[in-house]
């Protein structure tokens, strides 16, 4: 009993033994703000879980491409033997003839689909896409003695998004799409009849139907010159790719942005020719635009969650100075309270963002945690009006994390400069103060 009596003893009096203690008790509660970090992780997953079952039936991401000629040519080919012979082998070969020029409009009208509480972005591109595909026979073919137009493909990602083909004309006149999906060189998309067009070195191309989609919308500018609009209602897009928009304005009503690409950003030429067996899935450059929700409640929490060992920290340093200046005992147990009131803040924020919106849902679990502890500490550190003091101190911490989480570009000078005011403002406070012999007055 003795020995008991004494390790309490020295626990009450030793500032190294409480300092220890408190250090062992920061380490304990990470293993509760390893919890609520596992717990938002999860239900990011499940979030990602229903934007992908959205996207199965809406639609996933897409893109439109730049139409090509596909033209098949026959061509003869002299051969001599090492005995002098010669011989001449008829040969075939398809060649992708791309087109001069790719003028697309997009009107992107995007909104939020749900499941259970889970929201994704989804949209309804609706594409007016138009140009021309010059052949000409002798540089893009060489020397050949006959060719043909096989078909004109139109990359396509997603085939099952397009609802409504509105008008579909090749030089004026109604063209006939294939009746199933295509894929050519490793690409999806449309395969328009050119039966009636076999021998044409002109064509004009034009189209306009409805695509659905979600998340992204992109372009593959696989032509000569390539002009991209792009509007929509949606007030916070991200623009991808390989390139950015020459022109762009964003407004709480939605943006509109303009691209304009030539041939020379794609490598390509004009001519992909059969020889060269090139796939075009994972080599294509391409560009477009996000559409997003910003602030994510999830990325939110995250960025949020990481300043808990700070918060922790700041605490437990006050409640110690408060111990050193105001000659107050608290026990241990009372700190891990404290601690566990801190973590549950996380818990109450993630449960509630999830149905709020994410300032609401910051500002009731900072009133419910703050005004918990306050009602605590008016009894713990004696007096009332020390609660209220720590409400207020804790209202100032919980307002600066808050800003912290919102500006995310700066969080980390803002960071730095209130630690260092706070150990400025500990040092100030303990300046006078004889650690030697305050830890050894109670002995």
């Amino acid at each position: 009993m003795d020995t008991v009596s004494n390790f309490k003893q020295r626990l009450q009096q030793s500032i190294s033994i409480k300092l220890l203690v408190i250090a062992f008790l920061l380490l304990i509660l990470q293993i509760p703000l390893s919890y609520v970090r596992s717990l938002i992780y999860e239900r990011q997953s499940l979030e990602d879980g229903a934007a992908h079952e959205i996207s199965q039936r809406w639609g996933s991401e897409q893109h439109i491409g730049a139409p090509m000629a596909v033209v098949k040519s026959k061509y003869q080919k002299l051969l001599t033997d090492s005995n002098g012979m010669s011989q001449t082998i008829h040969k075939a070969k398809e060649d992708s003839i791309l087109a001069e020029s790719f003028n697309l409009q997009i009107q992107l009208d995007a909104q939020k689909r749900y499941l259970g509480i889970y929201e994704v972005p989804v949209f309804t591109a609706y594409a007016k896409l138009s140009g021309t595909i010059r052949i000409k026979p002798e540089e893009h073919l060489g020397q050949i003695n006959d060719w043909q137009i096989d078909h004109i493909f139109i990359p396509i990602k997603q085939m099952k998004g397009i609802k409504n083909i509105e008008y579909l004309k090749i030089n004026g006149q109604k063209a006939s799409l294939a009746q199933q999906q295509k894929s050519y060189r490793d690409l999806n998309g449309l395969s328009i009849d050119t039966s009636q067009w076999k021998s044409t070195s002109e064509l004009h191309y034009e189209m306009a139907f409805t695509l659905t989609g979600s998340n992204q919308m992109g372009v593959i500018p696989l032509a000569g010159q390539t002009q991209v609009e792009i509007t929509s209602n949606w007030s916070s897009p991200s623009f991808v790719g390989d390139f950015l928009p020459e022109a762009r304005e964003i407004t709480e009503e939605g943006f509109i942005a303009n691209w304009s690409i030539n041939e020379l950003n794609h490598n390509f030429g004009r001519v992909l020719s059969s020889d060269k067996k090139y796939s075009l899935a994972n080599n294509h450059p391409s560009f477009g635009t996000k559409i997003i929700i910003p602030a994510n409640v999830y990325q939110v929490n995250q960025r949020t969650v990481k300043y808990g060992i700070l918060i922790m920290l700041l605490t437990f340093s006050g409640f110690f100075l408060a111990e050193i200046l105001f000659g107050l005992k608290l026990h241990p147990f009372q700190y891990l309270l404290i601690g566990f009131s801190l973590t549950v803040f996380y818990l109450l924020l993630l449960a509630i963002s999830e149905y709020l919106h994410f300032n609401w849902a910051f500002l009731i679990s900072s009133l419910a945690v703050i005004s918990l502890i306050a009602s605590y500490c008016s009894v713990i550190l004696a007096q009332i009006k020390r609660g209220i003091f720590t409400g207020v101190l804790f209202a100032l911490l919980y307002g600066f994390i808050f800003i912290m989480v919102k500006a995310e570009e700066s969080s980390l000078l803002m960071g730095a400069i209130v630690i260092w005011i706070f150990l400025a403002a500990v040092m100030y406070l303990t300046r006078k103060i004889n650690w030697y012999q305050t830890g050894s007055s109670h002995n």
